[in-house]
């Protein structure tokens, strides 16, 4: 089974390179998305519905075979937006939606963050994680990454979110116990799926599996295990 991932907010190709060989289940296929890693000298997609479209051209000829979706925060969002677009296509859907760090689409962010001032940005960035020690110290490679991650926030807070049919398809999210995404938040993805939600809650924060990328694997490996059962 293909397990095709997308990048959170600044991430590329590379952002779970240390997930795929805990993979026992599924082939990790993290996407290049435009603005970063061997994109980088394409411009950023800022615009939800420009993302989906991008990733399905490059998707579409390859749903045929049975599949999963996997998405830590944007990439969870992402993940989403595009299982809608499959359906609306009329393509094979993926047979489970495992998303990360995440609230659910229908909860709105009450104030823009890829507007705030770059003092704000980025005391919001260290709050939230994620970022190598080596980048916060390097004055060029953080000018570099500022933008990238400026734009992915615009991708996700510029989205007009409509509610629709829900997918029939499960969705299991996985969460930090830290994290600033409330339990209602979390909960409200139950609305995106006739199937029941699954939550599981690891030690952490938003970036809670960079500690521990074989507990983060172990429940991928159990998610996609039980699609192996007749």
């Amino acid at each position: 089974m293909e397990l095709f991932a997308f990048p959170f907010a600044g991430g590329g190709e590379h952002c779970y390179r240390e997930l795929g060989p805990y993979l026992h289940h599924a082939v990790l296929r993290t996407q290049a998305i435009p603005g970063r890693g061997r994109l980088i000298g394409q411009p950023c997609i800022r615009r939800i519905d420009g993302m989906v479209d991008y990733l399905l051209a490059q998707l579409a000829p390859e749903l045929g075979q049975p599949y999963a979706l996997f998405g830590h925060s944007m990439g969870a969002f992402v993940a989403y937006m595009l299982t809608r677009k499959i359906i609306a296509h009329h393509l094979p859907p993926p047979k489970v939606l495992i998303f990360s760090g995440r609230k659910a689409p229908t909860v709105v962010d009450p104030e823009p963050k890829h507007k705030l001032p770059d003092e704000l940005f980025r005391k919001m960035l260290q709050d939230l994680g994620g970022i190598p020690d080596v980048v916060w110290q390097d004055s060029e490679l953080m000018a570099l990454f500022e933008p990238i991650i400026r734009a992915d926030f615009e991708l996700i807070e510029t989205c007009l979110y409509t509610q629709c049919e829900p997918v029939n398809i499960p969705i299991h999210l996985l969460m930090g116990k830290e994290d600033k995404v409330t339990r209602a938040e979390a909960e409200a993805w139950q609305k995106e799926s006739t199937q029941p939600l699954s939550i599981t809650y690891f030690d952490g924060g938003h970036f809670y599996f960079q500690d521990d990328w074989q507990a983060l694997a172990g429940k991928i490996n159990a998610v996609l295990a039980t699609l192996e059962q007749p």
